[in-house]
């Protein structure tokens, strides 16, 4: 894996080119995981060596997969492995490897997008410019500049032909997601594949992306514990988007926040504010919070909380005024475990299952809040991931779900990854004392309106 990360080689192309050894992998896999569980059947017993050197093999073959395709593969690999609520511990930690696993491509390539789209010459737009990406991403990669006027800039220039990739990817995903829920019901990765499909158009159209960070610096402007790097539109356009370059820290590299004299655990509470502002208050939010978007800056002036820097824009999300109230609703519900409020909110939502009945909406929420608040244990704690999924497979298995809402699985996507991420700051943040003052901020909204 580490080879395949080093060099790049370009991805294939075509709709079938793109499409069979893609499914090739999933038929081998799935072909594994049922002759395992005929062994287990055989042996009556979970085989846990077995069943877990599976597990860790398979997600290893994804990674190999993604990194060959490359494109949405590997973006929805990440996807998947921020699911800390649908996956087991082998695959969250084997694909979470991909963030860092992206082969950059040569400059020679890049160049040219640049130029066609900004519509000159890479001397003539920047005072500077280093052809050493300094990330590289599933869709796209950056690069350091310096404007005319002196201003550092990060560059990120999305991947010729990544479009037509998307199409074909976007395509191919839908099928086998289609495909598996008609041979397993375990785990239904269809609404997985609708998100990827409704969020894929905006991933690839930078001036939208560059709009949603506009979006979220105003409504986070008032904070001085987060930065959100200022769009210069003249050297932006569709396919290139130039920003204010945020010299952090990688916010999971515990070793150099020590070094800077930053707390750990202050940046994971800040973290989680964060979010609790954008989501409960405002309802828009920046939806792909891996350590690779989030660095952590110095504070503004002595003895003041270190800052959070955001970066990549490109999955943001805005949820309609409802649907956040009843996010906040739901949230309120599951604190209190008023099972009747579970379940008529998250049909409300879009919620949808087999037959009507309150005891898997409310297991349902206490697999999506109710277990952490309760327990004093992180979100995507294993263990608790562990005991919560027999759970809930027993009572989805005799009710199972047919419709999940879309907005849904970013927000738990969200929980998971930021959960990760307190656990890596050893995060003392209370998550129930964290929400109340923003369920009391609606509460007292709905009276005084």
């Amino acid at each position: 894996m580490a080879a395949d990360a080093l060099h790049f080689r370009r991805p294939p192309r075509g709709r079938w080119r793109r499409f069979l050894p893609l499914a090739g992998t999933v038929f081998v896999l799935w072909v594994r995981w049922r002759w395992l569980r005929l062994r287990r059947r055989i042996a009556r017993s979970e085989l846990p060596e077995a069943t877990h050197r599976f597990h860790l093999s398979a997600a290893r073959a994804m990674v190999r997969r993604a990194v060959r395709q490359q494109g949405l593969i590997m973006k929805t690999c990440q996807f998947l492995g921020s699911r800390a609520d649908i996956l087991m511990e082998e695959y969250v930690e084997t694909l979470s490897l991909l963030h860092d696993a992206v082969p950059p491509r040569p400059w020679s390539q890049m160049r040219r997008v640049i130029e066609r789209e900004l519509g000159g010459r890479v001397e003539e737009l920047f005072a500077a410019f280093d052809t050493t990406p300094v990330a590289a991403a599933s869709l796209a990669q950056v690069y350091r500049a310096r404007l005319h006027d002196g201003t550092g800039v990060a560059v990120k220039v999305q991947y010729p032909g990544i479009e037509q990739i998307v199409r074909s990817d976007l395509r191919a995903i839908r099928l086998l997601a289609n495909i598996w829920s008609r041979l397993e019901t375990a785990i239904d990765f269809r609404a997985v594949a609708a998100e990827m499909e409704r969020n894929a158009p905006e991933e690839v159209d930078f001036v939208h992306e560059g709009h949603a960070a506009e979006e979220i610096a105003a409504l986070l402007g008032a904070r001085a514990d987060v930065v959100v790097p200022r769009i210069y539109w003249e050297r932006s356009a569709r396919r290139v988007l130039t920003m204010d370059y945020l010299d952090g820290i990688k916010i999971t590299d515990v070793d150099a926040l020590q070094r800077a004299g930053i707390d750990g655990a202050q940046v994971a509470q800040t973290l989680i504010d964060l979010y609790n502002v954008m989501v409960l208050r405002h309802g828009m939010f920046h939806a792909d919070p891996h350590p690779g978007n989030l660095l952590v800056l110095p504070p503004l002036h002595a003895g003041g909380p270190a800052r959070i820097g955001l970066v990549d824009f490109g999955l943001t999300k805005r949820l309609p005024e409802a649907f956040r109230q009843q996010v906040v609703v739901l949230t309120s519900a599951i604190i209190a475990q008023h099972r009747a409020e579970i379940a008529a909110t998250m049909e409300g939502m879009g919620f949808r299952t087999r037959d009507r009945d309150e005891e898997t909406y409310h297991a349902l929420g206490e697999a999506f809040l109710g277990d952490v608040l309760r327990s004093g244990r992180a979100y995507a704690d294993q263990a608790l991931f562990a005991e919560v999924n027999v759970r809930l497979g027993r009572v989805l298995r005799a009710n199972p779900l047919v419709q999940v809402p879309g907005d849904v699985i970013l927000i738990a996507r969200v929980m998971g990854l930021l959960s990760g991420i307190g656990r890596t700051l050893d995060s003392r943040t209370d998550l129930l004392e964290s929400l109340i003052p923003y369920l009391e901020e609606e509460s007292a909204g709905e009276v005084a309106g």
